[in-house]
């Protein structure tokens, strides 16, 4: 009998909790390839979700089999002050980059370990985070190596909206940017 995971909502609380395995796995999954990894990235990931986690909107989701995690989602809600949508290649339309309090939730992280994808896992997980969001759309950046996750997300109806560049630093140089409407549930 396959093992049964189960996928939940949690809080900043939850995240504190899961920190290093939420870490651990972050780690495996995106340095591995197509993903472009830098040297300083786990630990500036690390440093990012810690900061991302007293945002009054974070949200996460979490996959668990046999009690060990084996998958995220996690994300914010952006503010009308965000620099998400600059440095684009070809400057997007008002009706895209204007945001205001409340308009955006930012899926900023989803992984799942390899020895469970293609279960559908990643969706549910999406779903999970998103269904009970009160925001009206979602957004999400993909490096542009990783084709395999961005037929993934226009499977689940995202639409790319441009791609942008990153500023010195980044782990990688450009992301193509993803938006979906949330009342339409991936």
């Amino acid at each position: 009998m396959p093992e049964v995971v189960t996928i939940a909502n949690g809080d900043a609380e939850r995240a504190e909790v899961l920190l290093d395995p939420i870490c651990r796995l972050y780690d495996e999954v995106f340095s591995a390839s197509p993903f472009r990894w830098s040297e300083d990235e786990s630990e500036h990931h690390r440093g990012m979700l810690s900061r991302l986690i007293t945002e009054p909107t974070f949200g996460i989701a979490t996959a668990e089999a046999a009690g060990r995690l084996v998958g995220f989602a996690y994300g914010y809600t952006l503010t009308p002050a965000t620099r998400w949508w600059q440095n684009f290649h070809q400057p997007l339309p008002a009706d895209v980059s204007q945001e205001w309090q409340d308009r955006t939730f930012a899926l900023i992280d989803l992984a799942v370990e390899a020895a469970w994808r293609g279960q559908g896992i990643g969706r549910r997980l999406v779903q999970c985070l998103l269904d009970d969001r009160s925001e009206e759309r979602a957004t999400l950046s993909v490096q542009p190596t990783a084709v395999d996750a961005q037929a993934f997300y226009a499977r689940l109806g995202w639409q790319k909206v441009g791609r942008k560049e990153m500023p010195p630093g980044a782990v990688s140089p450009q992301f193509d940017v993803y938006v979906a409407d949330l009342g339409a549930k991936p």
